[in-house]
Order: C-alpha cells, then structure tokens, then sequence
C-alpha cells in the first residue's frame, strides 16, 4: 500500500485487501478524518470482516463513527469532497464483490443506538441490532416483533428491507421513520407517507435510518420470551445454521415461494466453487469450502435461469450485490 502519511487513520491490511487504494486519496482528506473519527477510519478495509457472507474485497475507506453528530460531519465532508459514500447496516443482507467498493464505506452500528420506551412502544435507532431491540422488547413487555426472532441485522436495516418471517414484518409495527440521505438534513416520515410492501418500504434511495419508532403491544415478558423462543425453533429446524450466509436470497414471488421453486427445480446442494445451495433451505446460498464473492454471484445467475426455465418465474433478489467486479 503506499504510504498515506496519516497512521492515526486506523490502516490496516489483511487477507483480500489490495496493494493499493484505487481511489488515489487525499492525504489532507485523511488527516481530515482522522481528526472527526479518530481511530475509527480504515484504509483498504476488506468487507469480508464486514459481512455475514464473510465475503468482499476492501472499501477504499470503511468509518464507523461512535455518534451521529460525529456521523453527519464525517459524511458531509465526505461528499463535499466528491468521494463516494456507500451506507451500511450490519451487512447481513449484502454480497460485496471482490472488487471491493468506491469512495467510503460508512456504518451507524455504533453511532445511532438509542433504545427506549415511548407510550406508544419504542423508539430505536438505526444502528441497534434486531436480536438487541427483541431482548429489550421482552425485558419492557411490549409484544409484536416476537416473528423476527432469529432474523440478525441492524433496525435500519430491517426497515429498508422490511424484513420479516412467518407472516410477521417489522413494517406491520412502524409507525415512523427518522430518516438522511449523505450531505442532506435529517427529517421524520410518518407511516403514511410511506409505500410499505413485502420486503420493501418506500425510501428514497441511499436512505440512511437513523432511528425507528414502533407502535407495540403490552403484554408478559415470560409470554414475549417464549413466543420468541418458539420462533427461533422454528427457524433452526428449517434454515442452515453454522455456515457464513446472508439469509434468504430471492424474494418469494407473488402466490408461491422461492424456496420451494428452487427444490422443485432440483437445485439443492447445486454448487459453483466454494457456493452451494443449502440442502435443508434452497433459498439460502452458503459460502462453503472457501467461496469468492464471484462464485456467489454466479450460482445467484444459474439459480435464476434454471427456475424461470422449469416454472416460468423470474426470481427477484432479496439481498442487494454491491462494489466492483
């Protein structure tokens, strides 16, 4: 890597990260950097240490800033800047190339992590884990998330997504959303400015959610526990566990399921490199025996040939691929 003249930045190289960044970066932008987040602006960071697919090349500049104050500051340098900036939750519902990414990669894990109670249920923020906001919800008694038990991820997250299992959506519950897109102001969206939909809430694109709130309903934490508890049976049982993943890959289509037009097509256990289709759940593709973000990739393509061959349905992608080829 060349030398940036900036340690404090937080440089570090490990397996998969290039030899130099593909953006030539400002040194002042660095020492910039280092001055709003100290410690915590990563040169030629690979995203492998940053997704649940354990998969990436290395963003030009991973941030993770520990408020949002620290946050806001950071990603409108950045822009004003010209440097691209790429948002990311926990990256659970992600495949990054091997490519890498652009410009910074920035994350609110640590920096928008309000969890409290409101009259109405919670209100949390962006950066709060799904199972941390399920054990506060047992703990304060508020029921009606208990079906995303078992589903990783930040809030944020789940709200783009609008994720969900057995019936059960983070969106049945949102009653609001407070909201910012990279060099712009923050503003709330009441729930019926919103476009909600399976596996999807309508945001402007590159949306980042700093915090939710959700109308929830009183109820026994022994009871919210074991509902929760129930849920997660039922998700160990059915879905491949112990292997790196990104969840459910394809959403299902209207009327039917993807998992199950991927069975029927006779597709489990298909293997591209180091990718297989799961043998207990086809709609999971897991990184096994040391998969590459392009083997990932290219079962995603077969999959979907293969089952708009057999049941004339082309299957739309749940998790989102980005960065360089």
């Amino acid at each position: 890597m060349k030398a940036l003249g900036v340690v404090a930045l937080g440089s570090r190289m490990g397996r998969g990260a290039r030899t130099e960044m593909a953006v030539e970066t400002d040194p002042k932008l660095l020492a910039e950097l280092a001055r709003m987040v100290p410690g915590q602006a990563l040169v030629a960071e690979p995203m492998a240490r940053h997704t649940s697919f354990g998969l990436g090349g290395p963003a030009d500049l991973f941030i993770e800033p520990t408020d949002p104050s620290m946050f806001r500051e950071c990603t409108d340098y950045l822009i004003e800047a010209g440097i691209p900036v790429t948002l990311l939750g926990r990256g659970t519902n992600v495949l990054v190339r091997s490519g890498g990414i652009d410009g910074a990669v920035m994350t609110g894990a640590r920096a928008f992590t309000e969890l409290i109670c409101t009259d109405a249920g919670v209100r949390a923020g962006g950066g709060v884990s799904l199972p941390r906001l399920l054990s506060f919800c047992a703990e304060n008694g508020l029921s009606g998330l208990e079906g995303l038990s078992g589903i990783p991820g930040s809030v944020g997250g789940a709200v783009v997504t609008n994720a969900g299992s057995f019936g059960v959506s983070i969106g049945d519950s949102l009653t609001g959303v407070t909201v910012s897109e990279p060099g712009g102001t923050a503003s709330f969206i009441p729930r019926d400015e919103m476009r909600i939909a399976y596996r999807r809430i309508g945001l402007p694109s590159k949306t980042l959610i700093e915090g939710v709130e959700l109308a929830l309903d009183p109820g026994e934490p022994a009871d919210i526990r074991a509902a929760q508890q129930e849920t997660f049976e039922k998700k160990w049982k059915t879905q491949p566990s112990g292997m790196r993943c990104a969840g459910c890959v394809f959403m299902n289509p209207a009327g039917g399921a993807a998992g199950r037009l991927i069975d029927e097509a006779g597709l489990k256990g298909l293997r591209v490199g180091g990718a297989v289709v799961s043998d207990l759940h086809a709609n999971f593709i897991l990184n096994d025996r040391g998969a590459t973000s392009e083997d990932v990739e290219e079962l995603i393509e077969v999959v979907r040939e293969r089952v708009a061959d057999s049941a004339g349905v082309t299957l739309e992608l749940e998790i989102e691929i980005v960065g360089r080829r």
